[in-house]
């Protein structure tokens, strides 16, 4: 009787370690949600880049068309 006791025990400290292995795997995956990486991948490139990389991209391309328009606008006048 005390075997099948022991033998009892053995299994549900198993079956804990088990649980107790998954409740941490799951903590670190959510874990991970708290700051997410947002990546984007150019259609014509081959690597990810962050979006905030991607706003910076095309944020200086508007300002780099703006400027030309304006010296194109110059160059028409008068």
């Amino acid at each position: 009787m005390i075997e099948e006791l022991q033998e009892k025990l053995n299994e549900q400290e198993r079956t804990l370690l088990c649980l107790s292995e998954k409740l941490t795997s799951l903590d670190q995956r959510l874990s991970q949600f708290e700051n997410p990486s947002l990546m984007y991948k150019r259609p014509t490139g081959e690597d990810y880049e962050t979006v905030a990389q991607t706003l910076d991209y095309l944020h200086n391309n508007v300002e780099g068309i703006k400027g030309d328009l304006i010296k194109m606008s110059k160059s028409v006048e008068y």
